[in-house]
């Protein structure tokens, strides 16, 4: 894939958060034929469309998972990864975030295990406080939460697991977040209710970068 057949497109964001010109959220160059470049502002919500499977992997593997070589060159809210000792690198992946086309849950607990299992983890002391938080995130997406909660994720619509994923991540707000197919597989009104993923997220983190993958085929 060329350079030239990815498209980076700003989409709407909430008041106050237009892309800052003067640095990128994200910057990712990996070379080999086919070359990948993406290139992200800061701040507001974007889609980079025409990604393939291999570049998607490749591009999801190197932010994610910082996994970098000579022909790799990943900047991320600012930094050089290269250039970061291992905690700095830590502390940065804590600042971006995920949303897997599948929302990402494991199977073996359910919904509430899943939404705050990455705040117990790293900030224990904030789980008494959660469940007002997470409960009016799934209002906001006129869910009810005591039905939701208890499910596993073999018992979820798509759209619920999506949107158990997507509440984690606005748990820990971060300033990047990814988000792999956000609307595929799901019907005209959860397609909807997905679209308003962006809007409540900068709601939450103001100033945060919200990019939607998209894959060549939906391109």
């Amino acid at each position: 894939m060329s350079p030239e057949s990815l498209s980076v497109q700003r989409g709407g964001g909430s008041p106050g958060t237009a892309p800052d010109a003067r640095g990128a959220a994200l910057e990712c160059r990996i070379r080999g034929n086919p070359e990948l470049y993406v290139r992200i502002p800061s701040g507001g919500s974007h889609w980079v469309r025409g990604l393939g499977d291999v570049g998607k992997a490749k591009l999801l593997a190197a932010v994610l998972d910082f996994r970098l070589d000579a022909d790799t060159h990943l900047i991320v809210l600012g930094s050089e990864v290269a250039r970061l000792k291992p905690p700095e690198r830590v502390a940065l992946r804590r600042r971006t975030a995920f949303l897997a086309a599948a929302g990402g849950l494991l199977s073996s607990l359910n919904a509430w295990e899943n939404i705050v299992l990455p705040v117990g983890f790293h900030e224990p002391k904030r789980l008494r406080g959660t469940t007002a938080s997470v409960y009016g995130l799934l209002r906001e997406f006129h869910t009810e939460p005591r039905r939701l909660v208890t499910k596993l994720p073999e018992g979820m619509s798509l759209f619920e697991k999506k949107l158990a994923g997507y509440v984690r991540i606005l748990l820990e707000k971060p300033e990047l977040v990814l988000v792999d197919d956000l609307e595929g597989g799901l019907d005209e009104t959860e397609r909807s209710a997905a679209a308003r993923f962006a809007e409540v997220y900068h709601a939450y983190c103001p100033g945060g970068t919200f990019v939607r993958l998209e894959s060549a085929r939906q391109a």
